[in-house]
């Protein structure tokens, strides 16, 4: 099994804790404990959700209730908190 690296550690570091432990999460679960992809993944994730509108966000994020959308449901968590969306 691949451990996290040293760069891997900072850039993790750059990410709020809560963050940190989805993409641990869901690096352990999906790619083998290498955070590098979770990474990747959450950040996509979230320029995903930047192009979207409140609307959208708001159903895109109550369906990401499955554990392999964690990511995804984190990301949508905070552009909606970046852009002020209404909370549910």
């Amino acid at each position: 099994m691949p451990q996290t690296q040293p760069a891997e550690d900072e850039q993790l570091a750059a990410y709020p804790a809560a963050i940190q432990q989805v993409i641990r999460s869901e690096a352990h679960a999906w790619f083998y404990d290498d955070t590098k992809p979770a990474m990747q993944m959450y950040d996509s994730h979230v320029a995903w959700a930047r192009k979207l509108t409140p609307e959208q966000r708001r159903h895109h994020r109550s369906g990401a209730w499955y554990a392999n959308q964690s990511l995804k449901a984190a990301a949508i968590a905070l552009v909606q908190q970046e852009a002020g969306d209404p909370t549910d």
